[in-house]
């Protein structure tokens, strides 16, 4: 699931950007709209930086748990150890 970077239905507002003149000529004279691209960019830019935020937190979160089974061990091995001693006082 893709979670929106922006509210699509939320009102549009001037605002001033600087660009190279070059770049605004050739832009017009290929029929784009600079107002589109400059919203596209802004939210592909928001997006990546959600995504690098998200991995840093999943990141922190793995060694937080690394951390965790490095002190206490898992779950696992607590009920495998249980298990196995268990069967060891049955034979």
């Amino acid at each position: 699931m893709r979670m929106a970077v922006n509210d699509a239905h939320a009102a549009k507002r001037p605002v001033n950007v600087t660009i190279s003149s070059d770049l605004v000529a050739r832009a017009r004279a290929e029929g784009l709209n600079l107002s589109a691209l400059a919203e596209q960019a802004v939210a592909a830019a928001l997006a990546r930086i959600a995504k690098a935020r998200f991995e840093a937190e999943i990141v922190q979160a793995c060694r937080a748990h690394d951390q965790y089974l490095a002190e206490y061990g898992s779950l696992a091995d607590a009920v495998r150890a249980n298990t196995d001693s268990d069967a060891a006082g049955q034979t």
